[in-house]
């Protein structure tokens, strides 16, 4: 059913350009699966330097709007499923003729996204608009984006809409907002005969007596187990049933008696009602009894785990973990387990104790599961949290040094600028020398006041990760974490060493298997080759031929006997030459260089 949603956003300066790009799939966003749900896109009323391309526009916004000023304003809208494509634009087009006429600059797209959880379409528009009023007084980028002038318009730049309003007066605004496209909406489904509608009132406002959801979005619905999406699914049901219900309007029959019809569409209406109500009581009972029930066995089931994580709580301590560090790790490791036992993976500790228990009178010890993951495995994680905390510590020193170079500067700035020359009283040699001066002093004390800034810029970007020497540290990072590893975690040390020993030896073998797999190959082949052409009595391969007879005798055999067999059998004969080779990598070897001994002594010199 078609759902209400809009909301009115503030793009600040430096922002427009990248935000247009991403509405419209353009540049970085272009090509991409995850982006590959543009429906439309189209730009209106700019100025004529950005009438063939809107992305000038919002980069001169991006460029000359002032510092803490907005560079656009954009509306989000949800979009009924019930239109077409087709619909859905003209739609967005009439709602943007109403609301911007031919006033402000603007670029629209209208996507249609895959829903996370029902995985229909969700159709929705995005329409960014500049602030500044069009009127008519052309400008060019720099100009257009100056502060308005009241007294001489074509001295300042456009006017903004939203100057001077308080507060209240803006909130306003937007309510209308809200109620104007819930109208057009309504409108524009009516059209095309659909009998849904939306309401932009909250819930509340409507009288209706729920909690409204919440927004989960993809990464929500990914945490989402198969019992919790059912669950939601569920909920929106027996939401939407209700709400139909609600707004269920029957036509009346005016053939007959008026007020009959009405009691009679009256009485429909309250049954409907009284029927999704009780629909969704049930749904929320029997969700509220389900999640009650779930969260029980849960606390039971992990309560039961206690001594596992005891035992897990000792060890961590005694490898020495950082002691910052070992909440982190049991949490994850109870994140872990809290999956597994939900998923049927992990074993409800608290149901086998309780069978336990009334089979016999002595109390059983607990089955042990323990979630520690491996050695390696924490050998892994402990390696790449010390690189981190190399790189951390890398990133603080490397700000301290820049901001002491920063200091510098400044302490050395002020010094110089003490020292600005004197304009001299008398003597025209003498003014020529202080203008040299002084141009000597202004460019060593620009340079300190340059240098100051850019020391400080390079420590904002050490400590924030964007420093490019960061990158040329890495070697450095790693080998500082693995000597910490040796030192400070000796046994995950050696654990990480034999995994790397063992994932070596893995490669190894694959790469032995590969290499003997594809030796095989190539003696069957060749062996098939030379039977071919022993078979057709071709050139050299006769009875007398040279390259028949320099090869092997047992070689020989294998070949005439392998010739007498029926067709379907050599299929089956050379399958099992190429599976014993590969058992035997030294037999294919053989065969290899017997072959290639005939080759070679039969060769007509």
């Amino acid at each position: 059913m078609a759902s209400y949603h809009l909301t009115a956003k503030i793009g600040k300066k430096g922002k427009a350009a990248a935000h247009a790009a991403y509405i419209a799939r353009e540049g970085k966003y272009s090509g991409r699966d995850r982006y590959e749900d543009l429906e439309a896109t189209a730009s209106g009323n700019m100025p004529e330097w950005a009438a063939h391309n809107a992305a000038h526009f919002w980069q001169a916004a991006d460029d000359h709007e002032r510092v803490n000023g907005s560079a656009y304003r954009e509306i989000e809208v949800a979009l009924p499923r019930e239109l077409t494509p087709g619909q859905r634009l003209k739609l967005v087009q009439e709602f943007i003729e109403q609301e911007l006429g031919d006033k402000h600059a603007y670029q629209f797209a209208i996507h249609t996204p895959k829903a996370a959880l029902e995985k229909d379409d969700q159709p929705h528009a995005h329409i960014m608009y500049s602030e500044r009023i069009r009127d008519g007084i052309a400008r060019d980028p720099a100009h257009y984006f100056k502060r308005y002038n009241a007294k001489n318009p074509e001295k300042g730049g456009a006017k903004k809409f939203s100057g001077g309003k308080h507060t209240n007066e803006l909130k306003a605004e937007l309510l209308g907002l809200r109620e104007r496209w819930a109208a057009m909406q309504n409108k524009h489904l009516e059209k095309h005969g659909h009998n849904e509608r939306v309401d932009h009132r909250s819930l509340k406002d409507q009288g209706i007596d729920r909690e409204p959801e919440k927004h989960l979005g993809a990464i929500g619905v990914n945490r989402l187990n198969v019992h919790d999406i059912s669950a939601l699914l569920e909920r929106r049901a027996a939401e939407g049933e209700q709400e139909r219900a609600r707004r269920e309007v029957s036509l009346i029959d005016l053939s007959g008696d008026l007020k009959r019809a009405k009691a009679e569409r009256t009485g429909q209406q309250e049954a409907a009602l009284a029927l999704a109500a009780q629909a969704m009581e049930k749904f929320k009972a029997k969700h509220e009894q389900e999640r009650k029930a779930k969260a029980e066995n849960l606390a039971q089931s992990l309560d039961s785990y206690k001594p596992a994580f005891d035992e897990i709580k000792k060890k961590i301590i005694a490898e020495g973990v950082n002691p910052e560090q070992r909440p982190l790790i049991l949490d994850e490791i109870k994140k872990l387990l809290v999956k597994r036992i939900e998923s049927g993976e992990a074993p409800r500790l608290y149901q086998a104790k309780e069978t336990a228990d009334t089979a016999q009178p002595t109390k059983q010890p607990q089955p042990a599961l323990n979630p520690e993951p491996p050695k390696d495995k924490l050998a892994e994680q402990t390696l790449s949290r010390l690189i981190e905390e190399e790189r951390l510590a890398w990133r603080k020193n490397e700000e301290t040094r820049l901001l002491d170079e920063a200091e510098k500067s400044r302490q050395t700035a002020w010094k110089i600028k003490a020292k600005e020359p004197k304009k001299p009283l008398l003597g025209l040699f003498a003014t020529d020398q202080w203008k040299t001066d002084v141009a000597f002093w202004e460019r060593n004390l620009q340079d300190e006041i340059d240098k100051h800034h850019a020391c400080k810029k390079q420590a904002q970007d050490a400590i924030a990760g964007k420093s490019e020497k960061e990158n040329w540290q890495r070697v450095a990072f790693h080998e500082k974490a693995e000597q910490r590893l040796k030192t400070e975690h000796p046994e995950l040390a050696k654990a990480l060493m034999e995994q790397r020993q063992a994932e070596q030896q893995k490669t190894a073998l694959a790469t032995a298997k590969a290499t003997a797999d594809k030796a095989a190959d190539k003696a069957v082949a060749d062996f098939k080759v030379v039977a071919a052409k022993r078979e057709g009595k071709s050139l050299g391969y006769g009875d007398s031929g040279k390259q028949w007879g320099a090869l092997p005798d047992e070689l020989k055999a294998a070949i005439e006997s392998f010739n007498k067999q029926p067709t379907p059998a050599r299929g089956v004969e050379l399958e099992r030459m190429r599976e014993n080779f590969k058992r035997e990598p030294d037999a294919a070897e053989k065969l290899t260089q017997q072959m290639e001994q005939g080759k070679v002594r039969g060769v007509v010199r």
